[in-house]
């Protein structure tokens, strides 16, 4: 579990330092849109990549596979952790089509907004599956340049890779 870099001194708040996953940088902000496109109900499973490499490079990850825990409430840090799931479940909600956000905005925590995701979109599907080996046979060089067909073949063998 995450332990928490903080100095608490007589009756003034916390100081959380820069590398606990509570501080909050000043330029995060709810409205933050944190991966390019929004999650559509397709690709999952590259959605969920980039959007986890988008909360490590804000040491947020914590929050949403459980590794940072919840303090007692009366912890002084209670209400810095509830800041911060409240702001990793906005990034969530910014980064999903509006029909799938509205499926989870009633989630407490953005561990739970995760989860139901994740069960719900990061099943093993056969079909797409089979979509990706059908691509890998099929595929050939054409008219393509070397480049933008390895580019093409290696897209395709790391969305296989991933299914």
């Amino acid at each position: 579990m995450i332990s928490y870099a903080m100095a608490v001194q007589g009756n003034r708040a916390p100081v959380i330092e820069p590398n606990d996953p509570l501080f909050i940088h000043p330029s995060d902000h709810p409205g933050q849109i944190l991966v390019a496109n929004a999650f559509d109900g397709e690709n999952f499973d590259s959605w969920k990549r980039t959007f986890l490499q988008a909360l490590s490079s804000k040491n947020k990850v914590g929050f949403v596979d459980g590794t940072v825990e919840q303090p007692a409430a009366d912890s002084p840090l209670f209400p810095y952790r509830q800041r911060c799931n409240d702001l990793i479940a906005c990034w969530i909600l910014n980064s999903l089509h509006k029909d799938i956000s509205g499926s989870i905005l009633y989630c407490n925590t953005a561990a739970k907004m995760w989860g139901e995701l994740a069960e719900r979109f990061g099943q093993s599907n056969k079909a797409k599956l089979f979509q990706v080996k059908k691509e890998l046979s099929f595929i050939s060089q054409g008219d393509s340049d070397i480049a933008s067909y390895y580019t093409r073949a290696k897209k395709i063998w790391d969305e296989f890779a991933l299914v």
